[in-house]
Parts: C-alpha cells; sequence; structure tokens
C-alpha cells in the first residue's frame, strides 16, 4: 500500500526546549520580583511625603521663632509669616497654626494626613 505516513522528526540530541512548569516558574518569579519593586516604590514614596512633612514643620517653627526673635512677640497668625517673606505659603500648606498669644508658643496641627 502506498501511504501516506507522517512521523515527527528525532529530536535532536543536545537540545531542548522550556517546559511550560520552567516557563510558570520563570512568570511567577517576575510577577513577584514587580510585586517587591511596587510595594517598594510604595514605602518610599510615603517615607518621603512624612519626611516632607517633618520638614516643613521645622521650617514653619523656625519662621515663627525668628519672628519671634525680631519681633519679641509671636506672629498672631500664619499669614504674617507667608506676607513678611519669612516662610513660602506652599512650605507651609500642610500645617495649621494656633496663635494663643503673642507671648504663648503656638501649637501646629497636621492638616495632610500624610503628616501625621
Amino acid at each position: 500500500m502506498g501511504g501516506w505516513h507522517t512521523t515527527t522528526p528525532p529530536a535532536r540530541r543536545g537540545e531542548r526546549g522550556f517546559t511550560i512548569s520552567e516557563l510558570v516558574l520563570v512568570v511567577v518569579f517576575v510577577a513577584g520580583l514587580l510585586v517587591a519593586i511596587s510595594v517598594s516604590v510604595g514605602n518610599i514614596r510615603k517615607e518621603t511625603a512624612a519626611s516632607n512633612c517633618q520638614s516643613d514643620l521645622r521650617t514653619l517653627k523656625l519662621a515663627t521663632e525668628q519672628y519671634r526673635s525680631e519681633n519679641d512677640a509671636y506672629p498672631f497668625e500664619k499669614a504674617v509669616l507667608i506676607d513678611g517673606g519669612m516662610v513660602e505659603a506652599d512650605e507651609v500648606v500642610r500645617w495649621a497654626v494656633e496663635f494663643d498669644a503673642t507671648d504663648t508658643e503656638p501649637s501646629y496641627r497636621a492638616l495632610d494626613p500624610s503628616c501625621r
């Protein structure tokens, strides 16, 4: 009988491809690596935001004390520091300052949740 025979060529010695399980392991590893990097970047952003808040608070306190040393009294509102050029508005936007009296040190309250 003269039928057609289809055969698969024999595998060459020394050559082999990746198995499905090896490919799955590589994909899982890469996915895990991406998740770890994502979490790390998120933590760095939170730490940076908190650090910026603390830096802004130090700037605000220093400006307040500078005003007090130059005027023998604390300012009555934060705008006095901004208008006097002692701080920039964007440096102190995350903080509320409560000036009770010009002879009493003010209290500071975070307005931004990342400053807590």
